[in-house]
């Protein structure tokens, strides 16, 4: 069955991104290394060409069977796009409250979509019987707040990058309980979480 899970990588301390985000440092100072388990470089910070290895490598491969993703503007804006593919990846529905800029519309796999309970409900449409993946601080907060949210999947960095921007700085509310899935150790610790409702 499709699930809808918030997927991050996120440092021991809770930062998906490091202070100073800009459009040309777009996971701010030393959040690069956040995605080291994903994206290995070599001493020079140049990415290596044969990828990541182990667990880490089985993890990224998880993401070739995903249906379709939905992420805010603080994640597509500073990767520029990815180009406008996406990683050659699936349908990417931008929780977004303003419009595209120009030139951004012509992007075919991105919809922008102003209200995260239909960014998810047209993703989950795109998805058919595969996963969708939420990413994105502002956007996973406004999905968990909403109820969307069926896990929580945290690549967890030994890394304490003190400053930045939190995944989790969610509005006051109910506790919400999680149960532990699966824990699996590579560069990065992969933990996943069943949302209890």
């Amino acid at each position: 069955m499709s699930k809808t899970i918030l997927d991050m990588s996120v440092s021991v301390d809770g930062f998906i991104a490091g202070p100073n985000e800009t459009i040309d440092n777009g996971l701010g100072d030393g959040g690069q290394r956040l995605h080291d388990w994903v994206l290995p470089r070599d001493a020079d910070g140049d990415f290596l060409e044969s990828g990541p290895t182990g667990v880490d490598a089985e993890m990224k491969a998880a993401y070739q069977s995903v249906g379709a993703s939905v992420c805010g503007r603080g994640t597509v804006d500073p990767a520029g796009g990815w180009g406008g593919d996406a990683y050659a990846g699936p349908p990417v529905f931008i929780y977004a409250r303003r419009q595209p800029g120009p030139g951004e519309s012509r992007w075919p796999k991105f919809t922008y979509v102003d209200d995260i309970a239909e960014a998810i409900g047209r993703a989950q449409r795109a998805a058919g019987d595969a996963d969708v993946i939420v990413q994105g601080a502002g956007t996973g907060q406004a999905a968990i707040d909403a109820g969307l949210i069926d896990e929580v999947q945290l690549h967890v960095v030994p890394l304490l990058l003190r400053d930045g921007r939190r995944l989790f700085d969610l509005s006051p509310g109910a506790p919400l309980d999680l149960e532990l899935i699966d824990v699996r150790q590579g560069d990065a610790l992969h933990v996943r979480y069943r949302v209890l409702r």
